[in-house]
């Protein structure tokens, strides 16, 4: 692997899986952090070189890019990776440029687009007959007047961007709306209702969710398929995945494989699903054109998924195996805590048993320690940016 190497956008805990699954397989690593805190930084498996966050600063994270490359293009094959919305946002804004020295996977705008935009990926999923939630996308307040007079309770709210909404209101998803008042009030708050889809909420717990994870390589065909169930997130409701279980779902793995052929996906993904009582159906709730945090599940249960992408996209074949998914279960066991501790369904019995068989951790890994103690480090700095943004915005 001497002539080729990966170099990761965005160095949380969504890129500690990456890391470790190609740096296992004696690919060189380098990441780009989106604040020299982050925890797969300190991976002995990856080597720094720096940090910028695209959101605030995406001419250096650019200039970062561009002095790796030019100095290593020539003789090495550089695969580059987002590992979150605002990276695979800024692939797609510069994509022209970076691609004089990076493979990554097909993310020009059109494509970044289609599914950073919640309401274009709505449309897209209706155009090729995907089942969604019941949706609506007003312009106007005089619109949603209108859907508020119709929708069935309880509602959310989610922004068009979800990265950008995340530089000022983290993680949580949207605004969840009780009633037609609540609704109405929500447009009087954000103002332009047009840069948010509003969608019924289906009923059910998080174990109604279920998640789809493979490459597609060039020519759109799927490799190293995975079927997970989630089991808990944070914030309960509508957060992160923080326990998942392997399931076995061949009519997602159908679903997800026929959507994604047809709008020419290559890359990989995290698709997520949600069961609906009413209609005895899954419904699909996003997609993103990037690995998921959970996706160390899919490296423990046997699948070298994110392997196959690096193999890809540096020429080399991807093996024509068929692997079946061993059971595992996978905790990021520090926002679990905070999720069972939040929701009342789960008492300590149920937590604990949730835990029992083959499990993987988001975090802590017997070959690479120090990530575990680094991740500390990392929500210390977080904690201490909030409470800075939160004064700014006073």
């Amino acid at each position: 692997m001497k002539d080729s190497a990966a170099v990761l956008l965005g160095m949380g805990p969504t890129s500690l899986a990456l890391v470790r699954a190609l740096g296992r397989k004696s690919v060189p690593v380098y990441g780009i952090g989106l604040s020299k805190y982050e925890v797969s930084l300190s991976s002995k498996y990856c080597k720094s070189l720096g940090a910028a966050d695209p959101r605030y600063n995406p001419d250096k994270m650019l200039d970062l890019l561009l002095k790796f490359g030019e100095a290593h293009h020539k003789d090495k094959k550089l695969v580059l990776y987002p590992t979150g919305d605002e990276c695979v946002a800024f692939i797609g804004n510069n994509h022209n440029i970076l691609s004089s020295y990076y493979r990554f996977s097909k993310l020009n705008p059109e494509i970044v687009e289609l599914f950073l935009n919640k309401a274009q990926f709505h449309k897209a999923c209706v155009r090729y007959g995907l089942p969604v939630p019941i949706t609506f996308l007003p312009t106007s307040a005089g619109q949603l007047y209108e859907i508020s007079k119709h929708l069935h309770y309880p509602c959310i709210a989610k922004p068009k961007y979800y990265h950008q909404w995340a530089m000022r209101h983290g993680l949580v998803k949207g605004v969840v709306c009780n009633n037609a008042r609540e609704l109405l009030a929500f447009g009087e708050r954000f103002g332009d209702v047009s840069n948010f889809v509003i969608q019924q909420i289906m009923d059910g717990p998080e174990t109604d969710i279920f998640v789809f994870a493979a490459y597609f390589d060039r020519d759109s065909r799927p490799h190293g398929v995975f079927i997970g169930n989630k089991i808990r997130q944070y914030p309960v409701g509508f957060g992160t995945t923080t326990t998942m279980k392997t399931a076995h779902k061949p009519e997602l793995e159908e679903m997800s494989t026929n959507f994604l052929r047809k709008v020419g996906y290559q890359g990989l993904c995290d698709v997520e699903y949600k069961y609906d009582r009413n209609s005895n159906s899954f419904r699909i709730i996003e997609i993103n054109p990037r690995l998921g945090r959970w996706y160390g599940i899919v490296d423990a249960t046997g699948h070298d998924t994110m392997y196959y992408s690096f193999l890809d996209l540096t020429d080399r074949p991807i093996p024509d195996v068929f692997v079946k998914s061993r059971n595992v279960t996978w905790v990021f066991a520090s926002r679990d805590f905070l999720s069972i501790a939040a929701n009342k369904d789960w008492g300590l019995g149920s937590a604990f048993r949730s835990y029992t068989g083959p499990r993987t951790w988001c975090i802590w890994a017997k070959d690479d320690i120090k990530p575990f103690f680094a991740y500390f480090g990392e929500m210390a700095a977080k904690g201490i940016k909030h409470l800075r943004m939160s004064k700014n915005n006073e």
